[in-house]
C-alpha cells in the first residue's frame, strides 16, 4: 500500500513535540510492513532529508505573527495555503498513493490539501495529537488553567483572553480560523476516519459536537525492543518533557521544596530533562530559594536519555493541562519505572493508582510531595511498580496491536471509498 503521511514538520526538535516521534515511529512500522510511504510537510531548519522534500511547502515561524504586510501574508496561508495546495497535487499525481493519513496540518499546510485529496478519491485518515480542532490554541488551556470557554462554537473567547501567543492579533487570527474551518465543518466533512490516543481525547471532542463515528480509539505505541528494563536504580528521580507552563514543573519544584524540610534515609536529586520557555526563571526560582537537589540537564537524546531514565527510580509527570496522551509515561513503564503523575486527562488511564504509580490532585504540591516521599521510602513499590509498568508497556502499547488496528481504520476508509 501506498500510504501518505502528512505532518507540518518532518522531524522531531523541538515544536514538533509527539506527533513528530509518533510519525517516525509510524514510518518505520509501515515500512517494516512492507509499505511504502510517501511524507509531505513543510521544508524549514530541521527538515529530514527525503528525495520528497522538493515537493514540501515552504515553512514559516507561526510564533512571529504579527499584525502587517508579513503577518497578513502567513495569515492567508493559515486559513487556505494555495501552495500547499498546489505541491501535493503535484506530488499526488506523480506518486498515486492510495490512502492519506494526516496528523498536525492545521496552520502550516490548512485544510486547502483535503479538497485536492477528494479529487482523487483518495481516503483521509487524521490522527488528532492535541485539542485543534475544537480549540483555538489547540491546549484547552489559557491563562494559567484548563479552558473550555470556546464550547458552543464561542470561538471570539480567544480574543478576549488573547489565548494564542498572548498576541491579540494572532489570536484573532485563531478564531477567524476556527470560525471558518470548524463553522463549515471543513475537517468533519471531508475526513473519513479520526484517531484519539485517549478515551479522554474522545469525550472531549464529542463534548465539543465532533461525530462519535468517525472517532478511532488507538493509543501511541513503542518498538518495545528498542527499551531495555531496569528494575535497579540510582538516588534521583526525573521530570522528562518541555519546560512551559502547562506541563506543572512549578508544581514539582515546590514539592521538592517541602520534601527538603524532610528526613529521609538518603539523599536524593531531582533531574529535569527538557528545554523550554520556562527555563530561565525555573532555574532562576530554584537558585533563588537555594534548592540544592534539583539540576537541569538540558535536551538529552539518544543512549544518553536512555542512560538517564533507565537509572532513575521514577518519573513524574505534574501536568496542570488535558494531556492527550502521555508518551513520557508508557516510555518510562518500558524502562521499568513507575510514573507519579497528576489525576487529569489522558494521563489518568494510563497510571494505575497503587499499581503502575501513583495519582495526585493536579497543582496540589502537599499531595505530590507526599506521593514522591512514599515511593522514596518504599523501594520495594518502586520495583514492585516497575514491573507491572513493563507489563503494561508489552501488553497495550506494543507496535503488533496498534499495528492491527491501525489497518482496520485504513481498510474501513479504503472500502468506504470502494463503495462509492
Amino acid at each position: 500500500m501506498k500510504i501518505l503521511q502528512v505532518n507540518k514538520f518532518f522531524h522531531t526538535h523541538g515544536k514538533a513535540g509527539g506527533a513528530g516521534t509518533y510519525l517516525f515511529r509510524l514510518i518505520e512500522l509501515l515500512e517494516s510492513k512492507g509499505h511504502t510511504i510517501i511524507p509531505f510537510a513543510t521544508k524549514e531548519k530541521y527538515t529530514r532529508a527525503t528525495p520528497y522534500a522538493r515537493y514540501f511547502a515552504r515553512g514559516f515561524d507561526l510564533g512571529q505573527v504579527r499584525f502587517g504586510l508579513e503577518g497578513l501574508g502567513i495569515a492567508g496561508r493559515i486559513i487556505y495555503s494555495i501552495e500547499a495546495k498546489r505541491k501535493i497535487k503535484q506530488l499526488i499525481k506523480d506518486t498515486k498513493p492510495d490512502i492519506a493519513h494526516l496528523h498536525n496540518v492545521y496552520h502550516h499546510i490548512s485544510p486547502s490539501i483535503l479538497s485536492v485529496l477528494k479529487k482523487y478519491n483518495i481516503p483521509i485518515v487524521h490522527t488528532l495529537h492535541d485539542y485543534k480542532l475544537i480549540c483555538p490554541n489547540y491546549r484547552l488551556f489559557t491563562q494559567g488553567a484548563v479552558c473550555e470557554r470556546c464550547n458552543t462554537y464561542r470561538f471570539y473567547q480567544a480574543i478576549i483572553h488573547k489565548c494564542l501567543n498572548k498576541s491579540l492579533f494572532a489570536s484573532s487570527l485563531a478564531c477567524l480560523e476556527m470560525y471558518l474551518h470548524r463553522g463549515f465543518h471543513i475537517y468533519e466533512k471531508n475526513v473519513d476516519a479520526f484517531i484519539v490516543t485517549s478515551k479522554f481525547v474522545k469525550d472531549e471532542m464529542i463534548k465539543f459536537k465532533v461525530s462519535p463515528k468517525k472517532l478511532n480509539l488507538i493509543p501511541y505505541f513503542l518498538n518495545l525492543d528498542e527499551f531495555k528494563p531496569n528494575y535497579s536504580h540510582e538516588p534521583y528521580f526525573i521530570y522528562l518533557g518541555r519546560l512551559i507552563e502547562e506541563k506543572g514543573v512549578k508544581v514539582l519544584i515546590n514539592a521538592m521544596q517541602i520534601l527538603n524540610s524532610k528526613k529521609f534515609s538518603f539523599d536524593f536529586k531531582l533531574y529535569i530533562v527538557g528545554t523550554g520557555p520556562q527555563e530561565k526563571e525555573l532555574k532562576r526560582y530554584v537558585k533563588d530559594n537555594k534548592i540544592n537537589n534539583i539540576e537541569f540537564l538540558g535536551h538529552k537524546s539518544g543512549n544518553e536519555l536512555k542512560d538517564i531514565v533507565q537509572k532513575a527510580m521514577f518519573c513524574v509527570v505534574p501536568s496542570v493541562w488535558y494531556e492527550p496522551f502521555g508518551q513520557v509515561v508508557i516510555e518510562s513503564y518500558a524502562y521499568g519505572k513507575p510514573v507519579i503523575a497528576s489525576n487529569l486527562g489522558g494521563i489518568t488511564e494510563l497510571v494505575i493508582d497503587g499499581q503502575t504509580g501513583l495519582l495526585f490532585k493536579p497543582r496540589d504540591v502537599n499531595d505530590l510531595a507526599n506521593k514522591i516521599g512514599f515511593l522514596i521510602n518504599n523501594k520495594e513499590r518502586i520495583l514492585e511498580m516497575g514491573r507491572q509498568g513493563r507489563e503494561m508497556a508489552e501488553s497495550k502499547f506494543g507496535k503488533e496491536k496498534h499495528y492491527t488496528k491501525l489497518m482496520e481504520v485504513y481498510q474501513r476508509a479504503l472500502s468506504q471509498h470502494l463503495s462509492t
